[in-house]
This record gives C-alpha cells, structure tokens and sequence, in this order.
C-alpha cells in the first residue's frame, strides 16, 4: 500500500470528526465520506506509523440509514458532516461518542450513559452564527470574474482556512440570518470593499455575526474589521434599518489586524442597545455580541431543566439552602448561577473575560438575584475560595470550552473536594480526560448527554458526581 492507492474497507464504526474506523491488513483506516456499516473503495491520503487516512472515492454496500443531504454544499463545507445520516442514527452514534470516551479516555467502565436527549429542531435550530470573509472556494465547471475570486462570505472548506464557500443558503440557522447575510455579502461586494489578509495585516473585513434570540423577536448582526470605516459602516447599518426592520441592534466589531481570529478590541454600538435580550424560564438574559451563551436555545432550556430537577430531586430547595454554597467555574453572562441560584444561600461565578463579566452582574440585576457574586479570573491559574466559605456544603459546576479544564483548575476542585461536581462539556473526550483526575474521590450518578448541534458530530454531555463516602 502506498499514498494514492485504492483500497476496499469496510467502515466498522464512526469515531471523532465524523471519521469512520475500518481495517485492511491488520492495520486501522480512518475514512473520510462514508457511514458506519458501509463498504466503500477509498484513496490513500496518508501512511501514518499506526494508521492510514483515506477518502471514499465510492460506495460499494451502502447503509440503509443513508439519506440524501437538504444542502447542496454538503461534502464540502465541513458544518454538516452527519446530514446525510438519519436522525436517530445520529443520536446513536453520538451516545456511542460518550461511551468510549469515558471507557477509553477515563478508563471508567462502569457507568450508564443514558441516550441522547433529541432536538426537537433537526434544521435551523442555531441562535449564532459567524461567516468569514476570505477568498473564494471556487467550483469546477463554473466561471468566475477576478473581483468574485478574491471576495467570499461563508463557511470554511475543511483544512481550508484561507478560503471559503461563497454560500447563499444554510440550514444551521434561520431564513432571516440567510437573507441578512446574502444582503451584507452583495452589499460589501458592490462597494469593493477589502478582505482581511493576515499574510500582509491589510484588508478591511473579517467576518459577520447573527446573533438570534428564540424566545424573543430581538435580533443582533455584528460586522467584525480590522478598523472603523465610518462611511462604509453607517451606509451599511441605514441600509440594514431599512431592509431588515427586525434587526434591533448592529454593531461594528473591531479585531486587530495583526491576528487571524476575530477577538475584538472594542464594539461600536451602530443602532440599538448593543444587545439582545434571552428569556429562559422565568429570567431574562443581555447577550453581547462576543458573549458566550449556548448556541440552541431549546436545547439548552433541557440541560438546564435537568439540573434544576435534579437539584430539586435531591433537596436543594430554598428549605435546605441554608449552609450550600455553588461555585460556578466558566460563568460566561451569568446564565446556570442565576438559574440555579435559588437553591443555595450563596453563589460565587468565575469568568475570564471582562464583558462577560460585566454582563452577568448586570443579568444579576435585571433578574433580582443577590446572593450571587462574579469573579472575573483566568482558570487556568487555578481558583479559591475563603476558607469560611470552604466549609460549606460546596457544589461546584463547570461549563469549560471545547479544550476542557487546565491541570491547575483541577488541583483547586480536588483542593476544595466538593460534595458534588457537575461538568458540562461539549467535548466529551476531554470532559473524560478530566474526570479522570477525580474518580479516586467521586462516583458517577448521572451522564445525560444532549443533542446541541443537529446534522454535526458534536454532542454535549453532563455529568454529574457525588463525592465517595
């Protein structure tokens, strides 16, 4: 065998990235564009030590839980990998995910992995959505004009990052985020104006935010650049006020020029607050434009009335308040210590980053939560709390990125050996690289994972622990 050559394998399961493992010659295949089950004829892309990588060139037996994909990009933008996997295949998959990685990674075998909680919404279910500005993917078969080539606004190629899918349509995210997007791209295009190249720090525009709330009609678009070009960014809004009524705020996000991402360094407010209001239950929420809140609404109304019923189921209820403390690490805007804040006498929140911060103490306010503190504080230098408070009966809840939890964050839960720890995480294999620092001192009452993101691999997961007697 050697790079470039064909081989017949059978696709045994999937695995990470939407990848599926199979076997030729006593060695693993990782194969790209094909489902669990499948026979496929495959091309070598690469020979590693312990593995070869491959990419399905055709499907010989297909699986009979194969459906045709609603987008016509599928297959080559990488935000909708399981599109053509039926659904309730997909949450079987995903809950396999949970499994291994916990067996796997934690070396923990004997839990009960419940099955994933469904989207009601399969399609258009995400409240977020950021699309790059970058040269074009261009289509064989299709003629383009130097000006198309070098202005895109849409989605990244897979390990393609310098280019994207000029796309016109997107089933992630509402009709009314398409539209909006379609107007800014045409919008921008007419005017000429630049692209952000990180290669010569030239370049004007980098991406597009649409931010949606579900449970209210309030609308955000942010226009992410490299500068403020007054005339441009007041054209565009007037524009944006007359054409789209619904949107209640946009905003221009300045990012540095000398950087690929699009960390901002200051948000002018164009129209509007700045902001959208959330409502989850019986509270209300301010989403800025570089906050972070999950990504599916009514998903994550679940989550959270899953901790709130089990919080309920085991007494933490106003009547045993007294005396419990929650520290809640990864706090973002506030969300799951406001929520939960009623079922203990004190909460104390740890965020990294000062608007979220800032945003929180004020969803604080608006909801008439006072027990509740925010900390701003990078996590990764580890944590604590007073040594009065450490006395309590502490649970601590931790909401990390996709990277999980540093060693040191770790070390001060460990230090602080809460009587419960509930980790939320949208990576379940670095969630279970974590846990496993813990399993000495902690059993495993509940892994309930959730479908967050629809037609992707992703998958979120809560687990919950009891401190061992």
């Amino acid at each position: 065998m050697k790079k470039g050559s064909l081989i017949i394998v059978k696709a045994e399961k999937m695995i990470n990235q939407g990848l599926c493992l199979g076997r030729i010659e006593g060695k693993i295949v990782l194969i790209d564009g094909c489902l669990p089950g499948e026979i496929v004829s495959a091309k070598i892309q690469k020979i590693k030590k312990d593995y070869i990588e491959a990419k399905t060139i055709e499907i010989i037996e297909k699986s009979t839980s194969r459906i045709n994909p609603v987008c016509k990009y599928f297959g080559f933008c990488g935000g909708c990998k399981l599109q053509n996997l039926n659904y309730s295949e997909q949450l079987k998959i995903k809950k396999s995910f949970v499994e291994e990685a916990f067996e796997r990674t934690s070396k923990i075998f004997d839990i009960n992995v419940n099955n994933v909680i469904g989207s009601d919404d399969e399609f258009f279910y995400r409240n977020k959505m950021e699309f790059s500005f970058a040269k074009r993917w261009m289509f064989e078969g299709i003629s383009y004009s130097v000006k198309e080539k070098e202005f895109a606004l849409g989605l990244h190629i897979p390990k393609q990052y310098e280019k994207v899918i000029h796309i016109d349509e997107c089933f992630l995210q509402s009709n009314f985020s398409n539209e909006v997007r379609n107007f800014v791209g045409d919008f921008l295009f007419q005017r000429n104006a630049s692209i952000h190249s990180l290669k010569n720090r030239s370049g004007l525009l980098k991406a597009l935010l649409i931010r949606e709330s579900k449970n209210t009609s309030e609308k955000l678009v942010g226009l992410i650049t490299t500068r403020f070009e007054e005339n441009l960014i007041v054209e565009l809004g007037n524009k944006l006020n007359e054409t789209f009524p619904e949107i209640t705020t946009f905003v221009n996000i300045i990012s540095n020029s000398n950087i690929s991402s699009t960390i901002p360094d200051k948000i002018l407010t164009i129209f509007g607050k700045g902001y959208i209001i959330e409502k989850l239950f019986d509270y209300q929420f301010e989403i800025y434009a570089n906050t972070f809140f999950q990504t599916n609404t009514k998903q994550a109304e679940k989550l959270f009335s899953i901790l709130l019923n089990y919080l309920k189921e085991k007494n933490f209820s106003n009547d045993f308040s007294k005396g419990k403390i929650l520290v809640d690490l990864y706090s973002g805007v506030g969300v799951i210590g406001i929520l939960l804040s009623n079922y203990f006498d004190k909460v104390i929140a740890f965020e990294d980053i000062d608007e979220s911060v800032t945003a929180a103490k004020r969803n604080a306010e608006i909801n008439k939560v006072h027990n509740i503190s925010f900390l701003q504080r990078n996590l990764n230098d580890g944590f604590e709390i007073s040594e009065e408070l450490a006395n309590y009966d502490l649970t601590i809840i931790a909401d990390p990125p996709r990277s999980g939890m540093h060693e040191k964050t770790i070390k001060s839960i460990l230090k602080l050996r809460p009587s419960t720890f509930i980790y939320i995480s949208c990576n379940p294999v670095t969630q279970a690289r974590d846990l496993a620092y813990l399993k000495e001192f902690y059993r495993i009452e509940l892994v309930q994972p959730i479908d967050m993101f629809p037609q992707t691999y992703h998958i979120e997961n809560i687990a919950i622990l009891k401190i061992s007697s």
